[in-house]
């Protein structure tokens, strides 16, 4: 058993002496984040073997592992895959780099397989790979999320502002400057109560435009977000995080602040940056602000961290035109029913495995996908349901539906679209909708009940479920209610 235990302020010098040797510029890779947001994560730590594993639960029932300073997986894989398996969940690291998923890929190709019953097995011997159905990394998912890559500025570019590139954040910049008596100073522990109160406000401002009802929005609950809880824990332990920050005030009134801490001598990563809007030209004033501060302290890049693939945020960080983006690759293991799965959607559509691996890893649940299988056990058609919202309620897209082409013409796509439809319908969904591959399947989907609506739907932000088109992602209507 693992002897995983929470993450304590006296952990830092343990922790931090694993990220350094690692020195690679995610911004995963700071204590002060791992410690900070714990509490959304239900994160917890441990050494093994000589290794670091940083626990979290990331959302939807998944568990992640942070595998730092492994040299020996044959020793650590199967006890974390039991971790996993315990919790009754599949196994999955994240958080790694190009380079550290390639060497895991290479290392399970020469000792990881699967038996024909579903279990693992490290390949020691030849008798060993001879029981594995499956070898290697095919028996993984491995996929690198756009969403969740970090934004690496050159620090140099954001101080200067040079170019015409840079001339809209100049304009608000200047703009700044020519409107208000401004001071810009390292943020200090009396400055703390003084954050949380501009904090505070924004988080209420936010909350309140999201109450429809103006007659109860004097009574709405401003429950503490999560991202004030890390603030908050962030700050009371400052000193001890080792966080360095900015302030940036007009007429002595705090108007913005900032902060965050060093990944590697060579790379700041800044945690957080909040301001009050309504000073035109804050946000592009701050970062230079703190750009400046930074620079002067020896760094020559920041992280800024991710867009979680907000269209907005993800806009916002394009405008500062990063130097790099930081990959942050996933590795989930899959079982033999899932490696069958990818196969039979590469063999119909064509796809690239890496496509296909980002839908296993971040978006695929078992109980969403419907198959038939032949007489030995294995797939030869399927479909997944993806529960999205429309203007229609809570609807059942139906996606990536394939048959294999020996299999085609005895009615096992229609078994399983109307396997789906009573599905969803149980599960209390307004509608059902897919979006035809070909305009000549749309004859064959009308026959299920399906109506040509040309219903758009929109895919801009996470998977994009739709045609790579987005003129083209129209769908048709299967109504439930």
């Amino acid at each position: 058993m693992i002897p995983f235990r929470e993450v304590l302020i006296a952990d830092k010098p343990v922790i931090d002496t694993y990220l350094a040797e690692a020195a690679i510029p995610i911004c995963d890779y700071t204590f002060a984040n791992i410690y900070c947001w714990q509490h959304q994560y239900n994160t917890v730590w441990a050494e093994v073997g000589g290794a670091l594993v940083v626990r979290f639960d990331i959302g939807h029932g998944e568990r992640g592992y942070m595998v730092l300073g492994c040299s020996d997986f044959a020793r650590l894989l199967p006890q974390l895959m039991e971790n996993a398996r315990t919790a009754g969940l599949p196994f999955r690291m994240i958080a790694m780099c190009r380079r550290c998923a390639e060497s895991f890929a290479a290392w399970a190709d020469a000792n990881y397989g699967l038996r024909a019953d579903g279990t693992a097995v490290i390949c020691g011997t030849e008798q060993q790979k001879s029981e594995c159905v499956r070898r290697g990394n095919e028996c993984f998912a491995i996929c690198d999320n756009r969403d969740y890559q970090d934004y690496i500025y050159s620090l140099e570019e954001l101080c200067d502002l040079t170019g015409r590139k840079y001339q809209p954040k100049r304009n608000h910049v200047n703009r700044f400057e020519s409107l208000y008596d401004y001071t810009f100073e390292e943020l200090r522990q009396q400055d703390i109560e003084e954050c949380l109160r501009l904090e505070g406000a924004w988080q209420q401002r936010k909350e309140a435009a999201e109450v429809s009802d103006t007659e109860h929005r004097t009574e709405h609950e401003y429950e503490m977000s999560e991202e004030q809880r890390a603030i908050r824990r962030a700050f009371d332990t400052y000193g001890e995080l080792g966080l360095y920050g900015g302030v940036l005030r007009v007429e002595g009134r705090m108007v913005a602040f900032t902060y965050g801490s060093q990944i590697t001598p060579e790379v700041f990563c800044t945690h957080i940056e909040k301001a009050d809007a309504s000073y035109e030209g804050v946000f592009p004033m701050i970062n230079r602000c703190f750009a400046r501060a930074l620079a002067a302290k020896g760094y020559a890049m920041v992280n800024r961290e991710e867009d979680m693939g907000l269209s907005g945020l993800r806009r916002s960080k394009l405008s500062y035109h990063p130097a790099a983006m930081q990959e942050k690759m996933t590795l989930r293991a899959l079982s033999l029913r899932e490696i069958e799965c990818r196969e039979l959607w590469q063999r119909v559509f064509g796809d690239d495995r890496a496509f296909i691996d980002l839908y296993l890893t971040e978006v695929y649940r078992p109980e969403n996908m419907l198959v038939r299988c032949d007489e030995a056990g294995h797939i030869v058609s399927m479909l997944h349901i993806v529960e999205i919202d429309t203007t229609y309620g809570p609807t059942g897209y139906l996606y990536a539906i394939a048959t294999d082409e020996a299999w085609r013409g005895r009615g096992l796509a229609s078994a399983l679209i109307e396997e789906a439809v009573e599905e969803l319908r149980r599960r209390g969904m307004a509608a059902v909708m897919l979006i035809p591959s070909h305009e000549d399947l749309k004859a064959f989907y009308e026959r299920l009940g399906f109506e040509d609506s040309n219903y758009p739907l929109d895919f801009s932000e996470g998977f994009d479920f739709g045609t790579g088109d987005p003129q083209h992602d129209l769908a048709m209507v299967r109504r439930l209610q």
